[in-house]
Order: structure tokens, then C-alpha cells, then sequence
């Protein structure tokens, strides 16, 4: 329990630090809109000559970039916030302030992946779910109880395998002081906007496999109309505890390396 009033205590400390800065409000506001605006002129570009693509209807493409976005705002609520305080020439381990983080009476681990929060960034959680929503209405079926639990299923799956990779990606400036690679996630989720399997079979099999976006992104949007083998929910199952393992072992090594490198 002291753990999730811990969380509690991070979100109200995030609340009053944003609501001395307001404009914050519009800048996300705007951020979301132009986000949303993007996305849906790839996809008018993508159909415009075409009803279906790869079997991929435009209404099942545009719960995909719902998805995509309901994964990036949830990253940018909590995860990304609290591991971009890490690396960087001006992050905690560079400047020795890291010290004070193993310091707190808590998990490190659990410190660092919640200890910052970006509130105002709900407002792409919102825009997300109605994009969601809106995609649904237009494929004109019934979403089933099974789909439903399927795509809950999938989407603690993704955000898994999301947050196994941003502590690894986060973890390597523990080796090499300054470096800060969260960009790349970053770039790599960006693939993550349209159905995976849209694009060539080889670039599939590397979205899906080596590069998880099709985990994170496309496994969800699947599930979510229908689409989705259970094969593949259990593969992604599978990937998260193995990704969330090999994270966590990797960030515990590192703590040493920086004690080593602090002393």
C-alpha cells in the first residue's frame, strides 16, 4: 500500500507544480490536436485510392493510431517524465545527483519509473480514447466481451514491453555517463501508426521480432477489431516477462556501475 500512495503523493506533487503553469494546458492541448491531424492525413493519403489494404479497412487503421496514441500519451504521462531525469548532460547520474535517488527508502526501480508525472498530458489519453471510440463506431460491428478482454489483455502486454525497453534504453547511461538514448524508442514507435501489416513481409517480421512495435502497437489494434490470434497474445505474453527480466537485472547491474563510478 505505501508504494501506491506513494504514486498518489508523485501525481499531487505533478498537480500543483502544473497548475502554476497553465499555458502548459494549451501547448499539450494543441499538441494533441496537431498529433491527431497528422495521423489522419496519412491515413486519408493511405485510402484515398483504396477501400482496403492488406485486408485493413480504413476504420480498423484508425483505431490503430488510436492505439498508437493511447500507448505514446501513457508513456508521456508517467514513464517517459520519470527515466528522462536520467540520462542526458544534464541528468542525474552525469551530475551526481543520483546519489540522493539511491538514497530513498523505496524500491530504486520503482522510484525512477514513477517519480515524475506529466498531468496535462491526460488530455492525449482523452483524444486517444475518443479516436478509439470513433473507429469502433465506424467499423460498424459489435465489440465483443472476448475483443474487450483481449485488447486489455494486450495493452498491459504492450505497455510491459514499453516500459522493459525504455529501462534498458535509460540504463545504458549508467555505462556511458551523458548518454541518453530514450530518442530512440521514440523514433522507433513512430512505425507504430499504421497496421504492421500493411507494410512488406521482411519489414514485418523485423517490427515484430526484433524491433517490438508490433507488440506495443499492432498486437492491441488487432485484438481490438478482431483480428488478433491468440498465438500471438501469448507470444507477446511471453516477450514482456522475458524483456521485464532481462531490464531489471540490467538496471540492478548498473546500479554498481555507478557506485563504482561515483566512488
Amino acid at each position: 500500500m505505501r508504494y501506491f500512495r506513494l504514486i498518489f503523493t508523485f501525481m499531487k506533487a505533478a498537480f500543483q507544480n502544473e497548475s502554476a503553469y497553465r499555458l502548459n494546458f494549451v501547448m499539450n492541448f494543441l499538441s494533441a490536436v496537431l498529433g491527431l491531424a497528422g495521423g489522419l492525413g496519412g491515413i486519408y493519403i493511405l485510402y484515398v485510392n483504396n477501400e482496403v489494404l492488406n485486408g485493413w479497412t480504413m476504420p480498423e487503421t484508425l483505431a490503430v493510431l488510436g492505439v498508437y496514441m493511447l500507448v505514446q500519451a501513457v508513456k508521456n504521462v508517467v514513464i517517459g517524465p520519470s527515466m528522462n531525469k536520467l540520462g542526458g548532460m544534464d541528468g542525474e547520474i552525469e551530475s551526481g545527483t543520483f546519489d540522493y535517488t539511491l538514497l530513498k527508502p523505496i524500491s530504486t526501480q520503482y522510484y525512477i519509473s514513477v517519480r515524475e508525472w506529466s498531468l496535462w498530458s491526460i488530455l492525449h489519453i482523452a483524444v486517444a480514447t475518443g479516436v478509439i471510440l470513433f473507429a469502433i463506431d465506424g467499423m460498424n460491428s459489435e465489440i465483443t466481451l472476448l475483443a474487450a478482454a483481449q485488447f486489455l489483455l494486450a495493452l498491459v502486454i504492450s505497455l510491459g514491453i514499453l516500459y522493459s525497453v525504455m529501462l534498458i534504453l535509460s540504463s545504458v547511461a549508467f555505462w556511458y555517463r551523458g548518454t541518453y538514448l530514450l530518442w530512440i524508442m521514440e523514433d522507433i514507435l513512430q512505425a507504430g501508426r499504421y497496421p504492421i501489416g500493411i507494410y512488406p513481409r521482411p519489414l514485418r517480421l523485423v517490427l515484430t521480432w526484433v524491433l517490438p512495435v508490433g507488440f506495443i502497437v499492432s498486437v492491441p489494434a488487432e485484438a481490438l477489431v478482431q483480428k488478433a490470434e491468440p498465438l500471438m497474445l501469448a507470444a507477446g505474453a511471453v516477450l514482456m516477462i522475458i524483456l521485464f527480466t532481462i531490464a531489471t537485472l540490467f538496471f540492478n547491474r548498473s546500479l554498481h556501475k555507478y557506485s563504482s563510478a561515483s566512488s
